[in-house]
């Protein structure tokens, strides 16, 4: 009675691997397919506020380094040297929204204000509600994913 038992779990167990074997694995999803929100942030330096600038980029980026899921948040200058870009990455819609929360509740935005202006912002991926509506303000370009890859 243990024999067939055993020999029934067996067969059992072969048969399941061999299922699971036949079933393709679901295509993996890269860059922000995955749920990934990506930002191109484009600016200018006021006039005469270069180095009040230069002064608060590295406060900010320390404070938003804090931010578990922000990938990347990063500043520089085009030629001109009064163009700035912010190239922001975060790991999904909760992310981006923690981001803009947690600058909400800081002085920095109130700062940058004061030595900058948005003239554009470009948003990758495919942010929620909240995202967009707190992006909205700065009457954002959405973009349409093609094809790509995020290592």
């Amino acid at each position: 009675m243990m024999r067939k038992l055993l020999i029934s779990l067996s067969a059992l167990v072969l048969v399941a691997f061999s299922a699971r074997a036949q079933t393709p694995a679901p295509a993996p999803q890269h860059g922000l397919k995955a749920g990934s929100i990506a930002l191109v942030v484009t600016g200018e330096v006021l006039p005469g506020q270069m180095d009040n600038f230069r002064q608060l980029v590295p406060k900010l980026v320390a404070a938003v380094a804090e931010e578990p899921g922000t990938l990347v948040y990063e500043f520089s200058l085009q030629p001109d040297q009064k163009t700035y870009n912010v190239m922001e990455v975060y790991q999904n819609s909760d992310a981006a929204a923690a981001h803009g929360k947690h600058l909400a509740s800081t002085d920095f935005l109130k700062e940058l204000g004061q030595v900058r202006k948005i003239t554009n912002v470009i948003v990758f991926g495919s942010p929620d509600a909240q995202v967009k509506e707190g992006l909205a303000r700065l009457d954002p370009v959405y973009t349409t994913h093609i094809d790509g890859f995020m290592r």
